[in-house]
Formats: C-alpha cells, sequence, structure tokens
C-alpha cells in the first residue's frame, strides 16, 4: 500500500541555525535577513551578489556587508573570496548543505568590511561587523507604514529638529531603532542634545547614535550621565584652552579630553600653574606639546603642587638639597614619568 502524506508549503523547508535567532536576530535588520535567507535556501547552487539582489530586491552594492555580518556571528565563514558554513557548535542543529561560489563582485566593497576578514570568527562586535547598515528606501518606507513606534519617533524628530524628515533621515532613526537597538525615549534625548550644542542634523545625531549603542547607552538614566559627562569634559579642555591662550582651537581630540579630565578634573591644577606648565613647556619646546606639559604637571601633582607658592618652595628647597629644579624639562626624564600615554 502506498503512503504519501501532503504537508503543503511545509513539504519544502530548510535549516536556519537557533544562533540567528538566538543571537543574530537582535541586531539584524531586513536586508540582512533576506540575503541569509536566500543564501540557505539555495545551499548547494551557484549564484552571485547579482542573482541575490534580483530574487531579494537587495542593493548589490549591500549584499558583502550583509554576508560579512553573518561571518561575524559565526554563521558563514570566508575564504578566498567565497563563503561557506561555519563550523556549528550547537549539536541540536543539523549541517547545513555547503554554500559554494558566493562570489563578491564588486571592488567597490568598503574598506570597513574588508578588516572584517581578519577578525577572529568567534570575536563578535556588539551590533555590526563594522558600522550598522542603513535599511534601503523601500523598507524603510514599508516600516513606517505600519510601525506606530517608528511613525511617533519620526513626528517627535521632526518637531524637535523644525523640519520635515527625508527617507534618508527617517531610515538613520529605523536603524538606531533596530539594528542598534537605541531605545524611542533615548533617540529622542540624543536629538535634543544635537540641538542643544548647535548640531541639529541627522548626520551628527546618527554618529552619536552609533557611538552610544557602542557603549551600551540603553537607557534615559545612562544618556543623561553621558551627556553630563560630555558637558563637564568640554568644561575641563575649556579652562586648559583659556590657560594656554588657544584661540578657533576647533573640537578637541580624545587624547586632549583625557588630559584635561586628568589636569583639572583629577589633579585640580587651577589655571595659573596650567600657565605655568605651559609656558615651560613653549620656552624648551618652542611649541604646544601636551605629552611634554602632562609629564610636567605628572611630577608637580606627585609633589603637591597646587599653587605657584607650592611650586616657588619646592624649586628652593630643591636648590638648596643640590637637586635644582630646571625651567625645562628633559623629554627623555618625562617620557620614563609617563607610563600612561602611547601613541
Amino acid at each position: 500500500m502506498a503512503v504519501k502524506i501532503n504537508l503543503g508549503a511545509w513539504d519544502s523547508v530548510f535549516a536556519v541555525p537557533s544562533q540567528v535567532v538566538d543571537e543574530g536576530l537582535k541586531f539584524s535588520d531586513g536586508v540582512k535577513l533576506k540575503v541569509l535567507l536566500f543564501v540557505l535556501r539555495n545551499a548547494g547552487s551557484n549564484f552571485t551578489d547579482k542573482d541575490i539582489s534580483e530574487a531579494t530586491g537587495v542593493n548589490i552594492t549591500d549584499i558583502p556587508e550583509a554576508l560579512d555580518y553573518w561571518v561575524s556571528m559565526g554563521i558563514l565563514q570566508k575564504s578566498s573570496g567565497e563563503y561557506s558554513p561555519a563550523q556549528i557548535t550547537d549539536n541540536s542543529v543539523e549541517e547545513i548543505k555547503p554554500i559554494n561560489n558566493i562570489k563578491e563582485k564588486n571592488a567597490e566593497i568598503s574598506d570597513s568590511a574588508n578588516k572584517t576578514d581578519n577578525k577572529d570568527e568567534n570575536s563578535k562586535p556588539k551590533f555590526t561587523v563594522s558600522r550598522p547598515q542603513k535599511p534601503d528606501y523601500v523598507f524603510t518606507s514599508q516600516r513606517l507604514a505600519v510601525d506606530e513606534e517608528l511613525q511617533m519617533l519620526v513626528n517627535e524628530a521632526q518637531v524637535a529638529l523644525g523640519k520635515t524628515l527625508s527617507n534618508s533621515d527617517i531610515s538613520t532613526l529605523l536603524m538606531l531603532k533596530d539594528t542598534c537597538g537605541v531605545p524611542l525615549d533615548v533617540i529622542l534625548m540624543l536629538i535634543q542634545y544635537c540641538i542643544s550644542i548647535d548640531k541639529g542634523n541627522m548626520r551628527t545625531v546618527e554618529k552619536i547614535g552609533i557611538q552610544w549603542a557602542d557603549e551600551g547607552i540603553n537607557s534615559v538614566e545612562d544618556a543623561d550621565n553621558k551627556i553630563r559627562q560630555i558637558k563637564q569634559t568640554s568644561k575641563y579642555f575649556s579652562v586648559i584652552s583659556s590657560a594656554f591662550g588657544l584661540k578657533n582651537a576647533g573640537s578637541p581630540t580624545k587624547k586632549q579630553l583625557e588630559y584635561g579630565n586628568k589636569w583639572v578634573g583629577e589633579w585640580k591644577f587651577s589655571p595659573e600653574l596650567l600657565r605655568e606648565a605651559y609656558e615651560r613647556c613653549v620656552d624648551t619646546k618652542g611649541e604646544t606639546n601636551f605629552r611634554y606639559i602632562d609629564g610636567i604637571l605628572k611630577r608637580w601633582n606627585a609633589n603637591n603642587i597646587r599653587s605657584e607658592e607650592d611650586l616657588q618652595k619646592f624649586e628652593n628647597s630643591a636648590a638648596k638639597n643640590k637637586f635644582k629644579q630646571k625651567s625645562s624639562y628633559n623629554i627623555d626624564e618625562l617620557e620614563k614619568i609617563d607610563t600612561l600615554d602611547n601613541f
């Protein structure tokens, strides 16, 4: 007796590793999922980026980054420009059929995507391979039509920024919300912060939003603490900038901000002593050298010098003991003192 069971749509299925849902789903978007599902569905077949694009509607230039995302999550592995299934350690998942000859056709792949080739497969980024991938126009429009949270976010952002957001702007908000996992209230707080520093544009919102996501800022309290920290750090550097007489210095570097936190926030040096250290540096080096100044201030801090009077007493005492403090400092000596700075 012949027996046949008709499973309908379930008569043709393919395996999706549990890891895709357990670890990769939260920080992936529609583009990445479309590419992965097509790849898994057509395992064993030869196809190109163009074939994936035509079947999924994903822009062909976005496909390599989407594939590299799944490499970083340990779903796929890459060798000599071709992708294949990574070794699955979960015994509950059946082995996927080999995926052959998924060629990289695009020579213009971004450098950031290429750098992922050298990463350890077990090293997973916080949300994407290099930087979050913004959803395309079609996907953004579809989500905006059905996602009430996104609609509210867009409306609030438009009111705050005083303009109608473009589709590209909306895709940035969607990326921060879905791909980066930044909560809505934190995104709105971020927008207000950018406006407060006269950088109320989506480019700045995107840049800072990605940084916050990478730092794990996922609550209003975290965001408030971060903003307070940024403002305080800026104040510290303003003290230094004023003491040094720096005009039109532009945006300070991360290292300069760290010096500000240390010299003013931690060591509590006054503008007068900062100026004295600056002048000694310029007299010796002929230029403003933050590393050299840090060496001077580190020595003063170690000797509890907090005023010009303290400095005078210290140098007079050193002179009497035949260890006269030089008015300039030898850079080799400072480098021995400074074990924290590596450039």
